[in-house]
């Protein structure tokens, strides 16, 4: 090829005619970089034969080692399937030990009709034997008819007597709770008020009104009505709109109010759309005030002035109040009261 490639090179200039010179600079430089090539070729291959003998010895440890965990992994999967036949051994041997009594009283039931059975077919047979004794006269309608149905009469009789057993072995009043109405809203306790007059230095008397004549009384009074307010979660001093007696109160976010005034007792506002079907025990309900359901809290969380300083919330009915501003409004509603003394 060079040589090729030099003739062309001559001939394009003009020089065909002439003889071929081959210069030696040219054929030293080609040989020693064939001769280069050559070397990293060898020593190429060299690195690639390092390599595979190398990668041919971690794959022979690494089938070693795949052949020797195989061992192991199979005895591990031996025990666990063994422990798994053990423990439904022991389930197995739980269920028996759970039904053998059931089977032995099966059994003992089974022996005592079969028992009542053949009682009941003795007698049958010593009543029939009587019978032909007593009357002398033979009866060939009655025997068919009794060996046809004797066997529907038995299954039915056996029948009774199981339905029997099964029902005195039933809770009836366990059974008949399930309909009871579980929804009956528990009856306000009555209370009896007495009203005791002042004591004289002539006559000391105790006057108990009738009870009718009490309730009649409160009833005809007229009910002092809170002053609403828009702002939840603050107490605040206020005036029944009838009676302009002082009071304190603060307002829920479902718009109920806790009320208390100079008796120092504190009640339950319920706003009526949320009144539910039971309360707690330490709400005693009174009576229906505007659009509100009057409990009194007589004790429990929220009866107390200390209830609400050592708390800042408290839970009554499902609804939250807060103690905010409980102990400014507190000493206000005290002035009020000493002052109306």
């Amino acid at each position: 090829m060079h040589l090729v490639r030099h003739s062309y090179e001559n001939a394009a200039k003009g020089k065909g005619q002439n003889l071929l010179t081959i210069p030696a600079s040219a054929s030293v430089r080609e040989g020693g970089t064939l001769e280069r090539e050559l070397n990293q070729l060898k020593k190429e291959k060299e690195e690639l034969s390092a390599l595979n003998q190398l990668l041919k010895g971690q794959l022979a440890q690494a089938k070693k080692g795949s052949g020797s965990r195989e061992g192991p992994i199979k005895n591990t999967e031996l025990l666990r399937k063994i422990s798994l036949l053990e423990g439904e051994i022991v389930l197995l041997k739980d269920e028996r030990s759970r039904l053998m009594p059931q089977k032995e009283a099966a059994i003992a039931e089974q022996k005592k009709l079969a028992a009542e059975l053949r009682r009941v077919l003795s007698e049958n047979e010593v009543l029939e034997t009587e019978l032909d004794r007593t009357s002398g006269v033979k009866r060939p309608g009655l025997m068919p008819w009794a060996n046809k149905f004797w066997l529907p009469a038995v299954i039915v009789s056996l029948c009774l007597a199981v339905v029997i057993i099964g029902a005195r072995q039933v809770s009836w009043p366990d059974f008949t709770a399930w309909f009871e109405d579980a929804s009956i809203e528990p009856k306000t306790p009555t209370v009896k008020v007495v009203y005791i007059e002042d004591e004289t230095d002539d006559q000391q008397e105790n006057v108990l009104e009738p009870v009718d004549t009490q309730k009649e009384a409160v009833r005809n009074e007229p009910m002092p009505f809170l002053q609403l307010t828009s702002k939840p979660g603050v107490w605040s001093l206020a005036r029944f709109t009838v009676s302009e007696a002082p009071y304190i109160a603060i307002r829920s976010d479902k718009g109920s109010y806790i009320v208390t005034d100079c008796s120092g007792n504190f009640n339950l506002y319920l706003n009526k759309p949320f009144k539910p079907l039971r309360v707690p025990a330490n709400l005693i309900y009174l009576h229906q005030n505007q659009h509100f359901h009057v409990y009194d809290i007589p004790y429990g969380q929220g009866s107390s002035s200390d209830s609400w300083m050592q708390s800042r919330k408290l839970q009554i009915n499902d609804e939250y109040f807060t103690s905010n501003e409980f102990k400014t409004s507190a000493m206000a509603l005290s002035e009020k009261c000493s002052k109306r003394s």
